[in-house]
This record gives structure tokens, sequence and C-alpha cells, in this order.
């Protein structure tokens, strides 16, 4: 009798469905970003040969330094991070570059802010210049597919770390022999013991 047909039917469905929730919670890209591709060109890619990539669909992401508002919809620039396996971009305190991200639906500064996390889904449209303050700048730019605006994250909370060969009952002037006397610290079982 194979082994399968022992065990209990209704246990197998309860083993299908925790299966299928364990993968639902593991998955974790959101819908409009997903699927993330395989294998998409950086941003440095791109700025050797934009021609040779133009079309091409990326996920990038990152947190947002300026938004923009126009006729045509909003304009983005963002601050590119390395993305998790969720597509959530990273916190680190380095970046490959900036991107621009060009949506033609409408999305509110006050929503969008600038330090904002997003990830962004879109095509590929070439490179453009412009500038960061004074400093002259190449942009890569996307027309946006989607733009996945991240919740915020829970402040850091305060982290107390413990040495975990520390002793809170340490005392360094016990002896089991009394207190500690002698020119040399030298334990003595008596005060008057010399």
């Amino acid at each position: 009798m194979p082994m399968s047909a022992c065990i209990n039917p209704g246990l197998r469905v309860w083993f299908a469905a925790g299966l299928l929730f364990l993968l639902a919670g593991c998955a974790g890209v959101p819908a409009s970003l997903a699927p993330l591709p395989a294998a998409a060109p950086d941003r440095e890619q791109v700025l050797a040969d934009p021609e040779a990539v133009k079309g091409e669909v990326v996920v990038w992401g990152g947190v947002i330094a300026a938004i923009e508002n126009t006729d045509g919809g909003t304009r983005l620039e963002v601050v590119a991070r390395e993305l998790d396996r969720q597509g959530r971009p990273r916190e680190a305190d380095r970046s490959p570059g900036r991107f621009r991200a060009v949506s033609s639906g409408f999305l509110d500064p006050q929503v969008y802010a600038e330090g904002r996390e997003v990830t962004v889904r879109g095509v590929i449209q070439g490179i453009e210049e412009g500038s960061i303050g004074d400093y002259a700048y190449t942009f890569v730019t996307l027309q946006a597919d989607a733009v996945y605006l991240w919740p915020r994250r829970p402040p850091p909370s305060e982290r107390y770390y413990r040495d975990p060969f520390y002793d809170p009952f340490y005392d360094p002037f016990y002896s089991p022999w009394g207190p500690r006397y002698g020119v040399y610290g030298r334990y003595h079982p008596h005060p008057w013991y010399w």
C-alpha cells in the first residue's frame, strides 16, 4: 500500500492550504511590479550604449529626490538603490546613480514626497542631460508603467546589544575568602592574617 494512501484526506487538504499560505507569504512582490525581469540592464549599461537597450523593460527602485507635475504627467527623480527579492529598495548609503521616471498619470507630491521609497516598472527611453544643483548630470529616463510607493518603514527601535559573556552578578571585589587585603592584592582568609 503506498504511503500517500495512508494519509488522512482531511490532513492533505490542511497541508496543501498551509503550503499555499506559506508560499503566498513568501512571494511578496507587488502585483503591479511582477514578474521581476530575470536579466535587465543596469544604469551603467544604459549609459554605455543607450540605443542598444532602448525599449527594454526594467524594474528599478530607490528614494524620491524630486517630483514635478506637468501637463503630460509626473516626472520623478529617484536616487537608485539595489532591490531586495520583493523589489523593495534596500536601506543603504550607496547608490549606482539617479534616474528619472515619467508617469502618464498624476502623482500627488504630498504622497510621493521626497525621501519615500518607490519601485518603478518601466521601459527605457534613453538618456537626458540635466543637473543636480549646479552639477551637470546624465539621467536615464524610463516611461513608467507602474510606480509602487512602499509603506514607510517603522523607526528603528532602541536596540541594546548585550555581551553574551556578561554576568550581571559579577563583583570584582568579591572573594569567597572575605575582603581583599594586602599590598599585592592577594586574597587572605582573615583580615589579620599576614
